[in-house]
């Protein structure tokens, strides 16, 4: 080889080192800034996950260096596993696609729903905004007054669709707490399942905590409505002589299957990421999600409208489903037998 052709070779090298140094230099800052991202949200509007992932839409950009704008678009189906399939299998994975699935799913993943195409674990959870409790409340004018009530009697309940976390968590009740409540399936929401028990169709709905305290405080004030159980591991402090799921089960077995399901809770309303995402780009983001939930002007906004906040990091988060889905193959095979 000459000289001079070997020379052009280095220089020639060189240059393209040279072009490639930037890409790989730039900042979350020089990312972000401009840039568009998409929060998918798996259920219709109106409802706490919709609230929630509005409201991060809205609340941070502020807190992501660059300040992109982050649009929420809504996707339900199937419990939002429609939403966590596109998640994983067709959104982009450059930290300019976020999602609010729901908490279920990983429950629904450790016992083998078909549903489920997708491998929940390999998401990246973002941040908790908070627990999502949820709950049985009777209308007044139903003879069941408590969760003793249910177990003597037949009370018909409104849930959602067969396989979602209302159906299951009746089912599971009424094979290992003893209630005999008679599921009526097919109503839109948990804003449509209370709406069916004020109306009458049935006597109780599947309701959440956030739901009776903020959205129907009154039905709470005028005991319009009776609280028969909290789908929890422990009480919350507003139903406070409401029995908790986690206090339930008559043997070792048992407690762990009601653990398994009440563990949910803990999940919550809870931002995630797809797989794939470059780690300083993930870093960026948990920091700002977790900037924002320390921010007081936060606090204050979530006050302001009513909304529970007990925030919790995302490792945090990722510890908990880790932990939910490494359970036995003994307590899998006992709760897939009890709650279907």
């Amino acid at each position: 080889m000459s000289r001079p052709a070997g020379l052009v070779i280095v220089v020639a090298a060189l240059t393209a080192v040279s072009f490639a140094a930037p890409a790989q230099a730039e900042t979350a800052e020089e990312f972000f800034k401009g840039k568009q991202i998409n929060l998918i949200i798996g259920y219709n509007p109106g409802g706490t996950y919709d609230i929630y992932a509005r409201l991060a839409a809205n609340l941070l950009p502020k807190y992501i260096p660059g300040n992109p704008k982050i649009i929420p678009q809504n996707m339900p189906g199937v419990g939002s596993a429609k939403a966590g399939d596109y998640l994983f299998n067709q959104a982009s994975r450059d930290g300019l696609t976020l999602g609010m699935i729901g908490q279920q799913l990983v429950v629904s993943q450790a016992l083998g729903d078909a549903t489920i195409k997708f491998d929940i674990s390999k998401f990246h959870w973002l941040g908790r905004f908070t627990t999502g409790g949820e709950l049985t409340a009777v209308w007044h004018t139903s003879p069941t007054k408590t969760l003793a009530d249910a177990m003597k009697r037949e009370t018909t309940v409104a849930v959602t669709s067969a396989g979602s976390s209302s159906d299951s968590l009746l089912q599971l009740m009424n094979r290992l707490a003893g209630t005999q409540f008679k599921i009526v399936r097919g109503y839109r929401g948990v804003a449509g399942t209370v709406l069916a028990m004020e109306r009458g169709e049935t006597e109780a709905g599947h309701a959440t905590v956030e739901q009776l305290l903020f959205n129907h405080s009154d039905w709470l004030r005028d005991k319009k409505v009776n609280v028969l159980v909290q789908y929890a591991m422990t009480r919350h402090p507003a139903f406070a002589e409401v029995p908790a799921m986690g206090e339930l089960g008559k043997t070792p077995l048992d407690k762990q299957v009601i653990g398994l399901f009440a563990g949910a809770e803990e999940i919550g309303r809870t931002i995630v990421l797809p797989p794939g995402v470059p780690p300083d780009r993930l870093a960026v983001l948990r920091k700002a999600f977790d900037d924002a939930v320390k921010d007081p002007a936060f606090k204050q906004e979530l006050e302001q409208r009513n909304l529970q906040f007990d925030p919790e990091s995302g490792k945090k988060v990722q510890e908990r489903v880790a932990a939910m889905l490494g359970v036995s193959r003994e307590v899998v095979q006992a709760a897939i037998a009890a709650s279907r």
